[in-house]
């Protein structure tokens, strides 16, 4: 509710902002070169929406690899608390308890700290400490050879998905392509008035409508600019599952 409101402030604070620069153009005599608005119009238009366009690609990408790895962990941590069975009792039942513990810090620890860019070693550690759990076991078995061996890689795949998550909680637009985006939208929102629209009522509305567009596009981009902040933020939802299913420490 609260990134729809922002999205609507927007929208009408840039329509509201092209209404009065219109009102107070009401008396300007100049009328628009057709020629100007035939060449400039759409050039900058399409700047404008490939600027917006290169923003909201990255940003995609970021979200989307980042919704992947949430996937791609919480299989991994339900394929090791699945493994610790072929264990001996004794580090099964350790290695089940370790695992449910890391899953818990994921989803109340680490999801948290990501939204606000940060991530601590503390999960990291809890890897180690699994790992540590699954090399002092002495097989005596080929099956429990076989759960060993499926345990590690399993800590593998958690470690890899846990060093992306840490990369993508501090993966923003670069400030270069930011910029390029709010100038070419102020450019966009502005050509009307600078090329001299004509000073009546259906010529401002539909430059005010502009205006609230491209506020509303650069609203967006700043709320999208982050994977696990903002409306379609990252949830852990595939671990919080699992959790429900294994239980908590």
């Amino acid at each position: 509710m609260g990134d729809a409101l922002t999205i609507l402030v927007a929208g009408l604070t840039g329509a509201a902002a092209a209404v009065l620069l219109g009102w107070a153009m009401r008396h300007r005599e100049t009328e628009p070169e057709d020629v100007t608005l035939g060449f400039l119009g759409p050039s900058l238009a399409a700047l404008y929406l490939l600027v917006l366009a290169l923003a909201v690609a990255a940003e995609w990408g970021t979200i989307s690899d980042a919704h992947q790895s949430a996937t791609t962990e919480a299989s991994a941590l339900h394929q090791l608390y699945w493994s610790a069975a072929g264990l001996p009792a004794a580090a099964g039942a350790e290695l089940r308890a370790e695992v449910r513990e890391y899953a818990t810090a994921v989803v109340t620890r680490d999801w948290p700290q990501m939204a606000r860019g940060t991530l601590d070693d503390r999960t990291e550690e809890m890897l180690g400490a699994m790992k540590q759990t699954v090399l002092r076991v002495n097989p005596p078995d080929a099956a429990a050879s076989a759960a060993q061996t499926d345990s590690l890689n399993q800590l593998t795949t958690l470690s890899a998905v846990r060093a992306q998550r840490e990369d993508d909680a501090g993966v923003k637009l670069p400030s270069g392509l930011l910029a390029g985006v709010i100038a070419t939208s102020v450019v966009v929102a502005l050509f009307p008035f600078a090329v001299g629209i004509r000073p009546v009522l259906p010529s401002v509305v539909l430059a005010s409508m502009q205006a609230a567009l491209v506020a509303i596009g650069v609203v967006v981009i700043f709320q999208l600019n982050h994977a696990y902040s903002g409306p379609l933020a990252v949830q852990p939802a595939p671990i919080r599952a699992l959790v429900q299913q294994i239980g908590t420490p």
